[in-house]
């Protein structure tokens, strides 16, 4: 069945089951027709907290390990609050997403800064192509003007908005929202949208799934039946077996109504959209509409650069300006976006020819000391003026994946009921290799004619090492042309291997000690 873009379906446990491809056609009337969506209910946001570990080298203590690498520490962790949005919600905020973001579009196509805003759009590497632009090619555009412009002193600038979703001002969200609708106040669709948004009523996943004691509602198959399947509820010991477990929802929506209602927060804040939602990011680039133009105007008077993607932005400039644009980003995000960039999330670098060669490195700004062991880091990359590196951070993450998987691979084989309890090695080879970079599109069994395959419109988008090869390609002219992106995944095979000879021990050791 063909579907539009806002069509997506989504199979996290919520309030209510799931919708499926089936249900398109009453959506689809439902979404478009305004009067439903001005009177439509909102249920409550489901809210879960996703705590990101950042690992940093020790530099007051330098003691090494055995490999004669520095010591790292666990830094205080990155907590994101993420809140979803029932089935039905998700549908209604996806569809309004897409007006939104086709006015946003028309409304920008003839600024100037219409390239300098990066982040949730779709842009055509080239004007016709049915290809967009990903951070690879953002990054990539930001060094180039680096490199094109290495016969002057340069200044970059990166700065990370504190909180961004969480502070959006309101009344700035609804005239930036009316401006891009080119209307003097929202249509009532739109304004029941905007309520849902920024009146914000949700209710802790871990409450939800406590109220039912521990139990959930899954999708099982009914016996003598192949294709149909039903929904019961059952027993889940914690929240990290609802996946393996096929959860579908934490009740219905007549269960929550009738038993629930105590369980919900009112809020009651006067800023902040909920981050996780299919409209907030294109609302957020709403919201920065005044700011963008500003900042745009200021940077191309002196020659430079601004690019912004999401609340990551970064400015390019001759280092004279450097303490001018610094107190001017500053003005504009506290006093024309209502936001705050902590001093701490800004970063100065400068570029120069030093000792005969053109170096990047970061400094200090009150100081302005020199640290020449720390170079321009944006959108996942690194650049010294001489070649582009992907950070060790990205690195380092899909390491601890693969130990991730191998574990909980090895864990299913030993606590497996299939008595050979092998390692399902073909999914780890998959995902963690080069036999699982190449990227295609997927063909499923004609329904004419189940003998044959068509294409679908989904594709297998590879693993890291895809990424990997596609960052080496794109950067591989400011690399001199050599493939050095390509040459720090070298030791992934390695790890890969020491990896499976372990594990494939330990499960070997638990056949042994069940016989």
């Amino acid at each position: 069945m063909e579907t539009e873009d806002w069509f997506k379906l989504k199979r996290y446990p919520h309030i209510g089951e799931p919708l499926s491809l089936m249900d398109y056609k009453w959506i689809k009337t439902y979404v478009e027709n305004k009067k439903c969506i001005k009177e439509h209910s909102f249920l409550p946001l489901i809210h879960k907290c996703i705590i990101k570990r950042k690992y940093r080298a020790d530099i007051v203590n330098l003691d090494r390990n055995k490999k004669g690498e520095r010591k790292r520490f666990i830094d205080k962790p990155k907590i994101r609050q993420i809140y979803y949005a029932s089935h039905i919600d998700s549908m209604v905020f996806s569809y309004y997403n897409y007006l939104i973001s086709e006015e946003y579009e028309k409304f920008i196509e003839t600024k100037k800064f219409n390239e300098s805003i990066v982040a949730y759009r779709k842009i055509p590497i080239v004007i016709g192509s049915d290809k967009n632009k990903c951070n690879i090619d953002f990054a990539k555009s930001t060094f180039e003007f680096i490199k094109k412009n290495e016969d002057k002193n340069l200044t970059a600038i990166v700065a990370d908005v504190t909180a961004f979703f969480d502070n959006l001002d309101h009344k700035i969200l609804k005239k930036q929202w009316c401006k891009v609708l080119n209307k003097s106040t929202l249509p009532e669709d739109h304004y029941n949208v905007f309520k849902a948004l920024t009146n914000l009523h949700y209710v802790e996943g871990d409450q939800l799934y406590n109220s039912y004691k521990g139990t959930m509602l899954v999708e099982r198959g009914i016996p003598n039946f192949s294709k149909k399947k039903g929904i019961k509820r059952i027993e889940i010991k914690s929240n990290s077996y609802f996946k393996e477990k096929n959860a579908v929802a934490y009740c219905t929506k007549e269960e929550f109504l009738a038993n629930n209602l105590n369980l919900v927060i009112s809020e009651q804040n006067k800023k902040g959209i909920p981050q996780g939602s299919p409209i907030s990011a294109t609302l957020a680039n709403v919201y920065m509409l005044d700011f963008d133009q500003e900042i745009y105007e200021k940077v191309e008077t002196i020659g430079g650069y601004y690019q912004r993607y999401s609340d990551d932005l970064i400015i390019v400039c001759e280092q004279e300006y450097e303490d001018e644009i610094l107190k001017f980003i500053r003005d504009k995000v506290k006093n024309l976006a209502k936001l705050e960039i902590h001093p701490s999330k800004t970063t100065v670098y400068r570029f120069e020819e030093t000792e005969g060669i053109f170096k990047g490195f970061e400094i200090d700004e009150n100081s302005k000391e020199h640290n020449y062991n720390k170079c321009l880091e944006y959108l996942g990359f690194s650049y010294d003026g001489q070649r582009v590196l992907i950070k060790d951070s990205g690195f380092s993450k899909y390491y601890r994946s693969m130990k991730r998987s191998f574990k909980k691979s090895t864990s299913l084989a030993i606590n497996s009921k299939n008595p050979d309890k092998n390692l399902f090695k073909s999914r780890l080879y998959k995902r963690f290799t080069h036999r699982g970079s190449k990227r295609k599109l997927i063909y499923q069994p004609s329904k004419i004619d189940p003998s044959k395959y068509e294409p679908t419109k989904k594709y297998y988008w590879g693993n890291y090492l895809s990424y990997i090869n596609k960052s080496n390609e794109n950067m591989r002219n400011l690399n001199g042309g050599e493939n050095i992106i390509k040459r720090q995944s070298r030791k992934f095979w390695n790890n890969f291997y020491r990896l499976m000879k372990h594990h494939e021990a330990k499960v070997s050791d638990a056949k042994k000690v069940e016989i």
